[in-house]
């Protein structure tokens, strides 16, 4: 293998016997040392076109007369099937056996190796690729030249190869630096100043290192009394001003079952027989605690069997939880009492535990008589009678209704559903006309409905104003 320069590719095809030939601009000049004349006459410059993969440019040179049986014509060829490459390794050599791969990046060819310790990287410059490789054939007295750019090779350590990421993070440094120095120099008081808070707030981590042990300790010794999901979740529940309900229920009467309203010693105490043998509206509803209700006596009007006695006895509870809302100012249980028309004491018992909490002024023997009602009772107290009413009205209420006998904004009506987990929707057409109401009417009307998969809505947490 020999290493051909570009000019001396060019003369390959005038290179055989004992003559010397000088290459002009424009002509060649022969010398003959027979004669012992130069012979001057024109050239004309064959330069290798570039042929294809499969195709390759041949140069022969005339034989001229007289001479005789010199040495045989050399065939110059131009090969582009393969691209060798050369490979300086400056001051360094690469173990036998190292494997380099050569990459095509734009005009410019890189070079790669590597072995357990060490990196060899290396890229030509493509202006100064004047290098060709040479295969010579004797017998066929051919000689194919291929392109080799030469790679200059350096070698790098693995061990102290820099860490890129350490690189970006000092860059970063040094960029915020900058930045104040600009600030402290040119910057405004209040850049400045704020420049002045974060030095003073820096927290270098070299210093912290001798307390680092004891802040693990302070970290784990800190969330050893956080709370698990379990925890959460029940505090949650207990956080719903809703009754006790079973979110994986099948069935829809499952969800909220009635002991979750009233317990059976309530439920026995309500007496209410005599309500179905009456005939007279009025004196159905003359033993009821809240007499003036639309929505109760209207009911209660249409139950004529003892089928319906455990439906008499919910809108009897129903009747008491609203009569509880309209005097919930009341903090006495005497004047509660008469105000509802005398109740049986469990039931009245039942009513000031769930919903009352002591008045901080009670004293002596009316300690436990003074009661009084928060706003998130209130909420409580109207959640328990909603949920009542869905089951006296088949788990779908018209949340209108509600509004007018209570005097609440609807708005708040269908919050306080949606918080049972109840779907508020606008009526069908169907539901529109069993109602008797018109496309007016029926824009701003809503229905209320249980129904499966049961979801209980996400707890809203209250975020802290700022000061």
């Amino acid at each position: 293998m020999q290493l051909w320069s570009r000019r001396a590719a060019r003369r390959a095809a005038g290179a055989a016997g004992g003559r010397r030939t000088e290459c002009g601009a424009g002509t060649d000049r022969e010398y003959d040392p027979k004669k012992k004349k130069i012979h001057r006459h024109r050239r004309t410059l064959h330069r290798p076109q570039q042929p294809q993969a499969s195709t390759m440019a041949e140069h022969k040179p005339s034989k001229s007369a007289g001479d005789g049986d010199r040495d045989k014509a050399v065939t110059v060829k131009i090969n582009k099937a393969y691209a060798p490459l050369l490979a300086s390794y400056a001051g360094v050599s690469a173990p036998e056996g190292t494997v380099a791969q050569g990459y095509k990046r734009k005009r410019s060819v890189v070079l790669h190796a590597e072995t357990e310790r060490i990196e060899y990287n290396g890229q030509n410059e493509p202006d100064q690729d004047v290098y060709y490789v040479g295969l010579y054939d004797a017998k066929k007295g051919t000689v194919e030249l291929a392109h080799a750019p030469l790679v200059t090779v350096a070698r790098t350590i693995k061990a102290n190869k820099p860490k890129r990421l350490v690189a970006i993070k000092q860059l970063n440094v040094e960029a915020r630096l900058q930045r104040n120095n600009l600030g402290e120099e040119f910057g405004t008081k209040k850049a400045k100043r704020a420049i002045g808070d974060l030095e003073r707030n820096a927290i270098e981590a070299d210093k912290l290192e001798s307390f680092t042990d004891s802040i693990v300790d302070n970290i784990t010794t800190s969330t050893e009394n956080l709370p698990s999901k379990e925890d959460v979740k029940e505090a949650e529940d207990e956080e719903r001003p809703i009754p006790a309900c079973n979110e994986d229920a099948t069935i829809v009467e499952n969800i909220f079952p009635i002991d979750s309203l009233l317990s059976k010693k309530e439920q026995s105490a309500i007496k209410l027989g005599y309500v179905i043998r009456e005939a007279d509206e009025k004196k159905k509803v003359a033993s009821f605690p809240f007499k003036t209700s639309g929505y109760i006596n209207t009911r209660v009007a249409g139950i004529h069997s003892d089928e319906h006695l455990l439906k008499l006895k919910l809108l009897y509870y129903a009747s008491l939880l609203m009569g509880l809302y309209n005097n919930r100012r009341t903090s006495n249980k005497k004047m509660l009492a008469q105000k509802l028309n005398h109740p049986a004491d469990v039931l009245l018992d039942g009513l000031i535990e769930r919903f009352t909490q002591p008045r901080a002024s009670g004293v002596g023997k009316n300690k436990e008589a003074a009661f009084l009602m928060t706003p998130k009772q209130e909420d409580k107290l109207l959640c328990f009678l909603f949920t009542t009413c869905l089951w006296i009205d088949d788990f779908t209420v018209e949340t209108q209704v509600l509004a007018t006998e209570l005097s609440l904004k609807p708005t708040r009506v269908q919050e306080l559903f949606r918080t049972l987990g109840a779907r508020v929707k606008a009526c069908t057409a169907a539901q529109r006309d069993a109602l008797g109401l018109t496309n007016a009417e029926a824009a701003n009307y809503r229905l209320a409905s249980l129904a499966l998969p049961f979801k209980l809505p996400e707890v809203a947490k209250r975020r802290r104003r700022a000061r």
